[in-house]
């Protein structure tokens, strides 16, 4: 049995991002999308070429990485609301405790060394002088980078179809355990294995991949 901080790529938060140990710089961001099948074809068109827009404005090197998490939880009746119409009572009533997919969207943006070099058996990042690029050492390039993240949101958000939630050191630390536990609301972190069956805690885990989009 390993410990699992001792075999993660992560060495930690700062500065609101994640450090990597090969000398990668993560931003994440909590993004809020339209409701499915609420935007014209005309929206859609728009929203497309603001993607176009604001990708471009992102420097060499750099990976976005967007993800969409469905939980499967249960409605939560507002029965405190300050709407207590006869309506609004029979409808939380109605749906109090029925299943649905709950959606969180999050937009990650990385960006790698330019001079980083793979760690192999022939030649060790032990060897070297500094076991991060030397790049990810200059202030100078973080900011550069932060820079350009910050007019890769500013172009999506103005076009008035997504919403950004920069997240802190702190969030960045719930977000890495949430997804080490496949949980939404559980902080604790548990055992993975992976012997006959892939096991987190007490859940049974499955892998699917997609050959052909």
């Amino acid at each position: 049995m390993r410990n699992l901080f001792d075999i993660l790529p992560v060495y930690g938060m700062e500065h609101d991002a994640i450090l990597s140990k090969m000398g990668d710089v993560t931003v994440a961001f909590k993004v809020e999308l339209p409701e499915l099948f609420t935007m014209s074809n005309d929206d859609y068109e728009a929203f497309h070429h603001a993607w176009i827009k604001a990708i471009k404005v992102l420097p060499v090197n750099s990976v976005l990485c967007k993800q969409d998490w469905f939980t499967e939880t249960k409605y939560k009746a507002g029965f405190q609301n300050e709407d207590n119409s006869f309506l609004s009572r029979s409808s939380e009533r109605f749906f109090n405790e029925r299943p649905y997919l709950d959606h969180s969207c999050y937009i990650m943006l990385t960006k790698k060394p330019a001079n980083r070099k793979l760690s192999s058996s022939v030649f060790s990042s032990l060897l070297r002088k500094s076991i991060v690029p030397e790049e990810t050492l200059q202030p100078k390039h973080f900011h550069d980078f932060m820079n350009h993240v910050g007019q890769f949101e500013k172009i999506l958000s103005d076009s008035g179809f997504i919403s950004f939630k920069k997240l802190d050191n702190t969030a960045l630390f719930e977000l890495l355990i949430q997804y080490l536990n496949l949980q939404s609301d559980d902080t604790t972190v548990r055992d993975i294995e992976f012997k006959d069956n892939w096991k987190i805690g007490e859940n049974h885990c499955q892998l699917y991949t997609i050959a052909d989009a």
